[in-house]
Formats: C-alpha cells, sequence, structure tokens
C-alpha cells in the first residue's frame, strides 16, 4: 500500500513540477512579446518623428527611404503581435504608399535647421537611426557598400548640425554684444569641421569661419568688451556691422553651395 502511495506522491510531483516550469515559459513569453512591443513602438515614434515631423528636403532621399522600410517592418510585427489593433495596418499601409511616392520624386535642394530645438531633436533621433544601420549591419540585413554610404550621410549630418549649433549660439552673442562669446562658439564650430577635415572637404566653411573670426578678434582688438546692451546692439551701443552681416551671408551662400556637392543625391 506504501508503495502505491509514494509512487502517487512522486508523480504529483513530476505534474506539479511540469506545471510550475509551464507557467514560468508562458509568463517569459509574455514578458519578451511585451518587450519586444514596447521596443517596436518605441522604434516606430523615433523614426516617425524623424521621417515626417522635420521640413521636407532635410533627409536625402535615400535617407527617408530607409526610415520608410524600416517604419514598414515595425508596422508589420505590430501588426502580427497586436492584430487588434488597426492603426498598425493603417500605418503600414500608410508608409507603404509614401515609399512609393518617394520613389518617383527627384532630390530636393537640402534644407538646414536654423531653430536650436530642432536642432537638438534631430541630433538624438540621427544618433538612433545610426544605431539601426549598425544593427542592420550586423544582421546582415545590408551589406557593407549600403552600411558605408548610410553612415557617412548620418555623420555628415551630425556634424553640420552641431556647426549648426555653435553658428548660432555666436550670432546671439555677437547680438548681444559678447564678442569674446561669439569667437568662442565661432571656433568651436571650426575645429568641429577641422577634425573631420582629412580630404579638405570643409575647406571653404573652415576659411569663411576663420575670415568672420578674424574680424570679430579684430573688433575685440580695437574696442574691447563691454557689458552687453540691449538685444541686437553692440556693446558700444550700435547694431551689428553690415560687413559683418556680409561675411555671413557669404558663409551662408557657401555652406549651401558645400550641401549640394555630397551624396545625399
Amino acid at each position: 500500500m506504501s508503495a502505491y502511495v509514494i509512487a502517487a506522491i512522486f508523480l504529483m510531483l513530476i505534474l506539479l513540477a511540469g506545471y510550475l516550469f509551464l507557467s514560468h515559459s508562458i509568463e517569459k513569453r509574455k514578458v519578451q512579446r511585451q518587450r519586444l512591443i514596447t521596443a517596436l513602438r518605441a522604434r516606430r515614434n523615433s523614426f516617425r518623428d524623424l521621417a515626417t515631423g522635420f521640413p521636407t528636403g532635410f533627409l536625402s532621399n535615400d535617407l527617408t527611404a530607409l526610415l520608410y522600410r524600416a517604419l514598414i517592418e515595425c508596422c508589420e510585427q505590430l501588426t502580427l503581435l497586436e492584430p487588434k489593433d488597426h492603426t498598425h495596418s493603417e500605418q503600414l499601409t500608410l508608409f507603404s504608399n509614401l515609399l512609393s511616392a518617394l520613389k518617383e520624386n527627384t532630390q530636393q535642394n537640402r534644407v538646414r535647421l536654423d531653430n536650436p530645438q530642432q536642432i537638438k531633436e534631430a541630433h538624438g533621433l540621427l544618433q538612433e537611426l545610426y544605431k539601426f544601420v549598425m544593427q542592420q549591419s550586423a544582421l546582415k540585413q545590408i551589406n557593407q557598400v549600403q552600411t558605408d554610404a548610410y553612415t557617412d550621410q548620418i555623420n555628415r549630418m551630425l556634424l553640420q548640425m552641431s556647426v549648426d549649433g555653435h553658428v548660432f549660439n555666436a550670432r546671439q552673442a555677437q547680438q548681444a554684444g559678447k564678442i569674446k562669446l561669439a569667437i568662442h562658439f565661432y571656433t568651436l564650430g571650426r575645429k568641429a569641421l577641422a577634425a573631420e577635415n582629412a580630404s579638405h572637404t570643409f575647406d571653404k566653411q573652415i576659411a569663411q569661419l576663420d575670415a568672420v573670426t578674424a574680424k570679430l578678434q579684430e573688433k575685440l582688438d580695437n574696442t574691447g568688451e563691454k557689458p552687453p546692451v540691449a538685444d541686437g546692439e553692440s556693446a558700444t551701443g550700435k547694431a551689428a556691422t553690415p560687413e559683418s552681416n556680409k561675411e555671413w551671408k557669404q558663409f551662408d551662400e557657401e555652406n549651401a553651395r558645400w550641401k549640394k556637392k555630397q551624396i545625399y543625391d
């Protein structure tokens, strides 16, 4: 009789262990599924903001197409994971149509950002896109030639936005009459370009920055820096000189020409 009891207890223990193992596996799969959904939603939202939240022409057609393909992939997976959420299928259709329309459009002239908040936001989103490209490369979803092309474009955009940010800060400082601070920001922009100028791609931009900085340094040496007054005036009570504005207009024109020559087409 005791042998039957022992056998029954042993069987119950096996069944209990099996149940616990199965419950643990199911719970683990639920957690993994939810993590995947959260990651896919986060990627979709970030890439959607980058693809549609900035002026037309900010991104090259190549990078825009990459974003649309990534968004389509995210929506396809979310549709399978959350079939009851119809927004996934709607967005899948939307981005598929946008990708098709993009293939028929010619590359527009590149648009630069001049809003510090937009520059900061775009900088973070482009870094996420860079991580995605490297992930796709590691998974062999894109080849090395494509990887190099995408990362080169992203790195150039990140560099240019950093320079644009320094230039914006420099102009703000100059308008407030803070000549030393303006020179500091212009110098930061120059250093950023010089660090990536092994192929002399940025020679003209660097020369323009040098010219503007030299004029500001000459002004500083002649007049000295005094406490700032109202916005848009110098420490001497005069507005920024037309000559200085002319220099920056020339810099912007040279910068626009440089952008048109890049590999974004």
